[in-house]
């Protein structure tokens, strides 16, 4: 035993006269641990923000994004999911470079977001060997984060890029700051490295505006523990200020989410069980895939709530008493909360999807303070229970071996559409994203009755919803029912208004079923809304072509 412990002593004294070896070492097992992200398919978003999107690859819209939302970026029109708006122009600019590479390949929308991550990680581990005083600690606290499963959601999926650039600028924003302008240091070199963070943190608000929330935290923790003085933080606070005043600007307001009191109210409520389900993601490292959280959240009641709120009291309270031991759980106590209280918002959101990409920046915090606290039972232990000094690096080693066994099921679970879709009906069935994206997946296999089932569990979970219940009734007349299709149409009618794919699916079905008049009066209505749409124009042709009394 003494022998394997001064083996292990000889490993971390290596380590720590060779940071540059143990910095390629981490990198180098990330890189082969993740390389196999690299063959997996566009998902989900991919098809909008990346593959069909008419923006995307034109270098001459760059100014264009710098004005408009993320789904007018993309090429649509209008706003996000009932009313979300975001603003993410470096992220469009970034994939636009991408995609002079060779187009809409996955492989390189791939290849960038995990060379992303990987610069969050060599920003962290920059940190974490400041503010952790063992090297073999930072490592595998960096592993541990660049790993999690449950965060893979925010580098295995190209559409998420944003995540990485933007907790790269952020991170990179605090090392300048905790590097060249700690420890009580105000001369002139401090005063540029800070401007300079300043410039590095509005590069990744302009990626993605939900790190801002963290820099109350982050402003914090330098003040108070790395001494940095308040005078070198007005940089990087005037960045957020220029920033609100660009996406005021650009999006005509601040607000992204929150309608109305109603809405607003319902975030409040389910607040308290998304930080408790985020932490226990982070433990447990479970459940993988994209959550619709509004969905599950949606039988959450005020007891509930008041019960989650007075354990996140408990928690906080306890990381204010750690604070001088530990100060990194402190931080990544306040870190979450804040990051997660706007993902309250659209956590209300019908059919909004995501969670773990959400747990990216928190994830980072949180791995270093795992270590921390880790190292300090982990010493006290040594020193008082020697006997149970192998409690913590043998709990370690378990965590790692689980996080890979993990790991290896979330790059099954991102690896295409079809595994996605499975996926996210495993972890809630009651819902109906899942269903409909399985449906989307079997009607490109053309496989039109299994599409159809899955469109109706869809309807079935969903009935006021647009999609769902559309590609039921086309799934309905594909497959031979024009008269259920009609059925299907007219509900939606009633709840949305008539679209162009919803009246050329009806003006088909009418045709078939011979009620000529009613498909023309159909067809005359939609092309008076959209004149342009091609595939309405071409069934105008045929329905002239074809009906009895074409005059």
């Amino acid at each position: 035993m003494v022998g394997m412990t001064d083996g292990l002593r000889d490993i971390s004294s290596a380590f720590s006269s060779k940071s540059w070896l143990q910095l390629l070492a981490l990198l180098a097992l990330i890189i082969a641990v993740l390389s196999p992200t690299l063959g997996g398919d566009f998902l989900w978003d991919d098809f909008d923000q990346i593959v069909y999107s008419p923006t995307i690859g034109d270098l001459s819209k760059i100014p264009f994004f710098f004005g408009h939302n993320v789904v007018q970026s993309a090429g649509g029109e209008g706003r996000g999911a009932d009313g979300v708006d975001t603003y993410r122009p470096a992220f469009f600019v970034a994939l636009s470079l991408i995609h002079t590479i060779n187009g809409a390949d996955p492989f390189w929308f791939h290849l960038a977001v995990l060379t992303a991550h990987l610069l969050v990680c060599l920003l962290l581990w920059m940190l974490a060997i400041r503010w952790l005083d063992s090297r073999l600690a930072a490592f595998l606290a960096v592993l541990f984060f660049a790993c999690h499963p449950v965060t893979a959601e925010a580098y295995l999926w190209s559409s998420a890029l944003s995540e990485p650039l933007a907790a790269a600028g952020l991170l990179a924003a605090v090392l300048i700051l905790d590097r060249r302008c700690g420890d009580g240091k105000s001369d002139g070199r401090a005063l540029a490295a800070a401007l300079v963070s300043g410039l590095v943190l509005l590069a990744g608000l302009l990626a993605k505006e939900v790190v801002l929330t963290a820099l109350p935290a982050a402003s914090l923790f330098l003040v108070m523990v790395r001494r940095v003085r308040l005078r070198f933080l007005a940089p990087v606070w005037l960045a957020a200020a220029v920033f609100l005043f660009i996406r005021s600007f650009a999006l005509a307001g601040l607000q992204a989410t929150g309608i109305d009191a109603a809405h607003r109210l319902a975030a409040i409520k389910i607040f308290p069980m998304l930080v408790l389900d985020g932490l226990r993601a982070v433990v447990t490292m479970q459940p993988v895939g994209i959550r619709h959280l509004s969905w599950e959240y949606a039988g959450i009641t005020w007891l509930q709530s008041f019960a989650a709120a007075g354990i996140c009291i408990v928690v906080l309270a306890a990381a204010i008493a750690l604070r001088k031991s530990t100060p990194l759980v402190l931080l990544a106590t306040l870190v979450s909360g804040s990051m997660l209280a706007p993902i309250a918002l659209v956590a209300t959101v019908p059919g909004w999807g995501g969670f773990g990409r959400y747990l990216y920046v928190p994830l980072a915090v949180t791995a270093l303070a795992f270590a921390q606290a880790g190292l300090t039972i982990h010493r006290r232990l040594v020193r008082s229970r020697p006997r149970l000094r192998w409690a913590i690096p043998v709990l370690v080693a378990a965590v790692l071996v689980i996080e890979q066994v993990g790991l290896r099921h979330a790059i099954w679970v991102y690896a295409n559409q079809e595994n996605l879709a499975r996926t996210a009906i495993e972890i809630f069935p009651e819902g109906p994203d899942g269903w409909l994206w399985l449906g989307d997946v079997y009607l490109e296999k053309n496989d039109l009755e299994a599409a159809r089932n899955c469109y109706l569990e869809a309807t079935e979970r969903g009935p006021e919803l647009f999609r769902p219940r559309h590609n039921l009734a086309a799934a309905l007349y594909y497959t031979g029912q024009p008269e259920a299709a009609l059925e299907q149409l007219a509900v939606l009618d009633s709840l949305h208004p008539p679209t162009a794919d919803g009246s050329r699916v009806a003006a088909m079905a009418l045709i078939e079923l011979g009620r000529w008049d009613e498909a023309a009066q159909r067809l005359v209505q939609a092309l008076d809304q959209d004149p342009d749409d091609a595939p309405l124009v071409g069934l105008a042709k045929v329905l002239v072509t074809e009906h009895p009394q074409p005059e």
